[in-house]
């Protein structure tokens, strides 16, 4: 029994330079379901004992949760970061297209939209035009990125944006 699910109209093949990623095989609507991520929820202690190739695989939910995948990579898993993706998070563990994607095309998301820790802090490889050659856990404070992904961050991350917005007394963050 698989713990994530991922849309039937897509396949794991080589991504070049990112190893392995997820491509559609059948056109994607703007606002369809491509995977639904699973695991085992737990607190910050018990995930920083997971090996570091679960960790990077998994998703933080709140401050101190995490999904963690299971020991075995799944395809959902293997969905790839992009600086530009054409898919985005919706609550916290749906991924769902944020634009019409073509067949062939790759099924990324923005890590930003989904954590806020340094567990998955990396040197980005997706080559985009608009990539910011580092992925940390502060990301998901850039302005830039909350306009262009307001609606597609996790749910955790929606209400810490929105705290930290009515803290300042703005509708941005600087």
């Amino acid at each position: 029994m698989r713990h994530s699910w991922l849309t039937p109209h897509s396949e794991v093949r080589p991504a070049g330079g990112k190893g392995v990623g997820v491509f559609a095989t059948a056109p994607v609507r703007a606002g369809d379901c491509v995977a639904g991520f699973g695991g085992y929820v737990m607190t910050r202690e018990e995930f920083e004992r997971l090996p570091v190739e679960q960790q990077v695989h998994s998703l933080q939910i709140d401050v101190d949760l995490f999904l963690a995948c299971p020991t075995s990579q799944e395809p959902a898993d293997l969905i790839n970061h992009s600086c530009e993706p054409n898919c985005g998070i919706a609550g916290n563990v749906l991924l769902v297209a944020m634009r019409d994607i073509a067949v062939g095309e790759e099924l990324t998301f923005d890590y930003a939209m989904c954590d806020a820790d340094d567990y998955d802090e990396f040197e980005c490889a997706c080559a985009t035009p608009g990539c910011r050659r580092k992925v940390t856990g502060n990301d998901w404070m850039i302005p830039e990125l909350q306009d262009r992904y307001a609606g597609h961050f996790s749910t955790y991350l929606e209400r810490r944006i929105a705290e930290l917005r009515a803290e300042a007394g703005t509708d941005r963050l600087l």
